[in-house]
């Protein structure tokens, strides 16, 4: 793919009266070549919804009021456009839609491009914890090269394709960022020490609709979606590495908790 673009891999919407997703109850392909998750087993799991469109991207609960996600995933929007579904792995029956009530963008968001695409969205009330609602611990240090780690979410299932309406999951191999660079459709220009990276094979990966959803490790979040080459064609997906933004986000939580 010589003139392959790199992109944010949030489901692109540029007009808030978009037409409703078409969601596949068959998901041949899944997020890309991955496997339906078992019910309840991604607690932490959210779809963020955009009002009158429906799935955006995903996030990951970290308190009773806290998601963390990409901010290129709440970049442009207003909390009343955006709800919060949680306790559910379809998109299309159960859980609990709850009301956004401000977003927390990291200050250098996209500067340079990609970097530092991280963001907080504090809800209205507090989540009804149980066995499928749950918040997950982040790492605060760093994951290196060629380690098992699990991609959840209900991005699309191959480019262009329609969403999933279940959730999918991956298992995926992290690489290095100097490899990440050498293998990059963008020359590495995009990949700094805030990110972690993966590549396993191609037909696995990440696509639009996984951005701000979760890597994790051990029951641990090491990851964010934030950029790629749509969907799985070989080149290495890259994360915004949670251990490297732990300090901005324990600092934006405890200035805008109460």
């Amino acid at each position: 793919m010589a003139n392959a673009v790199v992109i944010s891999l949030a489901l692109m919407v540029t007009i808030i009266s978009a037409e409703m997703l078409q969601l596949d109850d068959n998901y041949v392909n899944r997020v890309v070549g991955g496997h339906e998750a078992a019910d309840g087993s991604v607690p932490h799991q959210v779809s963020l919804q955009l009002q009158g469109f429906g799935h955006l991207c995903g996030g990951s609960i970290i308190a009773e009021r806290w998601v963390l996600t990409a901010a290129h995933c709440v970049n442009g929007q207003k909390p009343g456009q955006l709800n919060v579904l949680v306790g559910t792995n379809s998109l299309k029956e159960g859980g609990d839609l709850y009301e956004t009530d401000k977003f927390f963008q990291h200050k250098y968001y996209d500067k340079p491009q990609f970097h530092n695409d991280v963001a907080l969205v504090r809800l209205k009330s507090k989540l009804q914890f149980s066995a499928k609602v749950k918040a997950i611990v982040y790492w605060e240090k760093e994951v290196g090269a060629n380690r098992t780690v699990t991609l959840t979410g209900w991005g699309r299932t191959s480019a262009g394709g329609p969403v999933p309406t279940k959730l999918q999951t991956l298992d995926l191999k992290t690489i290095s960022n100097e490899e990440c660079k050498q293998k990059s459709a963008s020359g590495g220009s995009n990949v700094d020490i805030g990110h972690i990276c993966t590549l396993t094979r191609s037909g696995e990966g990440a696509c639009n609709g996984d951005s701000g959803g979760p890597l994790t490790l051990d029951g641990k979040l090491v990851g964010l979606v934030n950029f790629g080459v749509p969907c799985a064609f070989g080149y290495p997906d890259a994360y915004a590495r949670v251990s490297y933004f732990h300090e901005w986000v324990r600092t934006t939580l405890a200035e805008n908790s109460a």
